[in-house]
């Protein structure tokens, strides 16, 4: 027989046998992918759920609803550039600016993005455009980009205990 056949035998052999060993392996890693894509989706779903939750806070101009998702060290720039140190900061700053000059700030939050650093850690892009009272977008106003980092909620970590980076 010729030495290429016979090689090419004994690979598909090797593979078949090969494949009949790691079988009983590919439900466990199918479903193994289709918890993880479905823990993500479920991760994206809350993220979705805050930023609208912002967005109606925001609208409502009500400073402690629209900051309460913050942890209490947290660090953040405005759009002003002005950096706040700590959530008791940044409810009162927004407090201020809410009674006065946004006292007729509207807006319309779009989740642009959000990526997965860790399965615990997502990096959320956010734009914000402005709004008059009844929700319509104001023409010629492209918006404002934000970045949040921010951990999961306890609810979607295993155990409700952060995860290992």
């Amino acid at each position: 027989m010729n030495k290429k056949i016979v090689s090419t035998l004994v690979v598909f052999a090797a593979a078949c046998i090969a494949i009949a060993t790691c079988s009983n392996m590919l439900p466990k890693i199918a479903f193994a992918k289709s918890a993880q894509a479905q823990e993500q989706a479920n991760e994206e779903r809350v993220i979705r759920e805050q930023n609208a939750a912002v967005e109606a806070a925001w609208n409502k101009h009500d400073a402690a609803t629209l900051d309460q998702s913050f942890v209490e060290d947290c660090d953040f720039v405005n759009v002003f550039g002005e950096w706040i140190s700590g959530r008791d900061k940044l409810i009162k700053t927004h407090a201020a600016l809410f009674a006065g000059p946004f006292r007729e700030s509207y807006k319309h939050f779009t989740v642009e993005k959000i990526r997965f650093v860790r399965p615990d850690v997502a990096i959320v892009h956010v734009r914000g455009r402005d709004t008059d009272h009844d929700g319509k977008l104001l023409e010629g106003d492209l918006g404002t980009i934000a970045t949040r980092v921010r951990p999961l909620p306890e609810s979607f970590k295993p155990g409700g205990k952060p995860l290992a980076p």
